[in-house]
């Protein structure tokens, strides 16, 4: 029987319209027990649809014009009609058209018998623009088909990209007055349902039952509700909904090259900008999502309260490294377990800035260091800001101090010297100056750089002052403050290492876990920015390369690296005897630097 009389569609129009709802509408009350959700009886009605075809991702996550799959207005979609107790097709269907340019479809008139109907939409591929900055095209123009907008900005470029056809589906219950949304989640839930329902469970049981499934096959513990409801881009399922899209190894690539130095970039990088502080957030949840992934996939196992601070490893693509994680409030998330350390505050009389402390016990030995670079500066200890007029972060990135400035020394406390390559010769810098200018920062090579005289630079310390004083040696740093040796370095890592139970060198990563050692070494992501309209572009040019100077002879700085995405992992090193070679053009004591002190 149809139930299609005019006052009722008309209620049941304008209460779907005012609230914009998916609605189920009939003319009299149901008492079938599928209200329920029980046994079969059919039950005729007519229903009203409104709802929204297409994938929506975290905003600003994937940093381009658009941050959904919609179908294209115009689109067909198709309302099938399921047996109330087989699900299967009846043989009715219903074809409408979406009518707006989100995705949205509204049907005001639904004549079925039965309540349940499958929705599905097939989206045809198209080709979109990804904008990229100019100075970014030599990153991407390998990856993505190239073309100039017809009107470029003088800043932007358009790389087309074909999104390839989706199909979308979903089983929903029409008697359930809500939108829906039908995307990737619900897609990949229907054949799970069907299953469920045809082992006998109830369409409530059985559409619970598929979600968890999903969820906890891709490291998902809770309930982050239903996938019909994922309206919005604060929508947590929208994380998921993009990280289902991932197989292991494309998952592992992405932990390669772009998870890692995005785990451990400063906050600090984006501070004032809304638009980059939010993606920064979106990019932290989307990597924990991927680490809770691939985690289950390496058989860590469920991160569960009693588990809190475990560690394990997730192996990288294509190399025999890995990354650390650690559970942490339920879920896997990439860093290590806490090491005890007290933090405390440091205040620069000279200026009165202050700086963050921390402070390791290690048994006999307590070391506390400052927990972030010094920034300090005077007419005798100009930083890079001062001589390259460059942002702060551009300069740590360089190295805020020359070498000499860092140290508080002058040319005459070094003697450097030049090693020819051929045989052994030297030629020390008094010889070689009046090649150079006379600015620390633009040294020019020259003759004693130049072909046959190809070598590498090395010094020794002229000053006999300092070379018995290396130790307690205070440089640029604050009073009660002195510059570190690698020696420090060395057991601030090998007391590390003992910790975790690895070798000194693989400890260096702890100290970008400010959760775990509070320490404060960081990444830098240049390559996420805001364009000239107002949109993040996003190339992950992010690296780790942190340099700081240190007094030891012949060793003007230590250096960690992380070097993933070359399959050597992060690393800690010292330069050797031919690390300023020719190719480098750098002078060790004219070398740029950061500065970590450490107290007396």
């Amino acid at each position: 029987m149809n139930y299609s009389k005019f006052s009722g569609l008309v209620a049941c129009k304008m209460a779907m319209l005012l609230a914009f709802m998916f609605a189920a509408c009939s003319d009299e009350p149901s008492v079938s027990p599928l209200a329920q959700d029980g046994g079969y009886t059919e039950e005729q009605g007519v229903y009203a649809l409104v709802g929204r075809v297409g994938d929506v991702y975290p905003k600003l996550l994937l940093a381009v014009d658009e941050n959904s799959l919609q179908a294209p207005k115009g689109s067909s979609i198709t309302v099938y009609e399921l047996d109330s107790l087989t699900f299967d097709t009846t043989g009715r269907s219903f074809v409408s058209s979406i009518n707006d340019d989100e995705g949205r479809f509204v049907i005001d008139s639904l004549d079925f018998d039965s309540p349940y109907v499958l929705i599905e939409e097939i989206v045809p591929s198209r080709d979109t623009c990804l904008y990229v900055s100019d100075w970014l095209l030599p990153l991407v123009e390998n990856q993505l088909r190239y073309e100039k907008l017809e009107n470029p900005s003088s800043e932007t470029q358009c790389f087309e990209r074909t999104l390839k056809a989706k199909e979308f589906r979903a089983v929903v219950d029409l008697r359930k007055k809500e939108k829906i949304s039908v995307n990737s989640l619900t897609t990949a839930k229907v054949p799970l349902l069907q299953k469920y329902i045809a082992e006998g469970k109830t369409f409530a049981e059985a559409s619970q039952m598929a979600e968890r499934k999903i969820l906890e096959d891709f490291g998902i513990y809770e309930d982050l509700g239903s996938f019909e409801k994922m309206f919005d881009d604060d929508s947590e399922l929208s994380y998921v909904n993009e990280l289902i899209q991932y197989t292991d190894s494309s998952a592992r690539e992405k932990l390669l090259w772009e998870d890692v130095v995005g785990n451990y970039v400063s906050p600090k990088e984006y501070m004032g900008n809304v638009q980059l502080e939010k993606y920064y957030q979106n990019m932290k949840k989307m990597i924990d999502y991927r680490i809770g992934f691939l985690a289950k996939v390496d058989g860590l196992g469920q991160c569960t309260e009693a588990r809190e601070n475990d560690v394990g490893e997730i192996r990288l693509f294509y190399t025999q490294n890995y990354v650390n994680v650690v559970c942490h409030s339920k879920k896997w998330t990439m860093g290590f377990k806490s090491v005890e350390h007290t933090k405390g505050l440091l205040v620069d009389n000279r200026d009165g800035r202050s700086y963050e402390t921390v402070t390791y016990n290690w048994g006999g030995t307590t070391q506390t260091w400052m927990a972030e670079d010094l920034v300090y500066a005077d007419s005798a200890h100009p930083t890079c800001q001062d001589y390259i007029d460059k942002s702060d972060a551009t300069c740590r990135k360089l190295g805020r101090y020359v070498w000499l400035h860092a140290m508080d020394i002058g040319l005459d406390d070094v003697n450097m010297f030049w090693i020819r390559w051929q045989g052994g010769d030297t030629v020390s810098y008094q010889d070689c100056l009046k090649v150079f200018s006379g600015d620390l920062d633009s040294v020019v090579p020259g003759t004693c750089m130049q072909g046959s005289l190809g070598g590498y630079w090395d010094y020794e310390y002229a000053n006999p002052v300092l070379r018995s004083n290396l130790n307690a040696h205070q440089g640029i740093c604050p009073d009660g403050w002195r510059i570190p040796t690698t020696s420090d370095w060395r057991t601030l890592l090998q007391n590390l290492g003992e910790l975790y139970g690895v070798d000194y060198v693989k400890a260096a990563p702890v100290l970008y876990d400010e959760t775990a050692t509070g320490f404060g070494l960081y990444s830098s992501n240049e390559g996420l920015v805001v364009d000239s309209r107002g949109r993040v572009v996003v190339s992950q040019n992010g690296f780790f390369n942190d340099e700081f100077a240190v007094t030891d002879e012949h060793l003007s700085r230590v250096q960690f690296f992380g070097g993933y995405s070359t399959g050597y992992g992060f690393g800690f090193r010292t330069p050797g005897d031919r690390e300023y070679e020719e190719s480098y053009f750098n002078i060790p004591p004219l070398d740029k630097i950061n500065i970590r002190c450490i107290k007396n």
